[in-house]
């Protein structure tokens, strides 16, 4: 479940800095900047993400991360403060499990 959405900045592995929307808990939590100009992230790129595991559920979560340099995604930094949806937005630490990179399909 998501919350309220917003718009960020997205930094492609090709150079280019497009918008993607984004539930705004996340973005803060991931430190992804809010969005300037728009230019839309082609359909065919999906963007980099962590996978984030609820600490004594398990249950999974998908992060996107908008700038490859940051200690979320170079792997310094091994938990991410999340709110839990299922108990009235508390903060829980998740624990990163995973780093997706970005794809461009055709």
């Amino acid at each position: 479940m998501a919350g309220a959405m917003t718009r960020v900045n997205y930094h492609s592995d090709d150079g280019v800095t497009y918008t993607m929307r984004q539930d705004a808990s996340n973005a803060t939590a991931a430190g992804n900047p809010a969005a300037g100009a728009f230019q839309g992230l082609p359909k065919r790129y999906r963007p980099r993400f962590l996978l984030a595991a609820h600490p004594t559920t398990g249950r999974e979560r998908r992060i996107q991360v908008s700038d490859a340099t940051t200690g979320l995604w170079l792997g310094s930094v091994a938990t991410i403060t999340l709110p839990d949806f299922d108990n009235l937005m508390a903060p829980v630490v998740y624990i990163i499990r995973g780093r997706i990179g970005e794809r461009r399909l055709g």
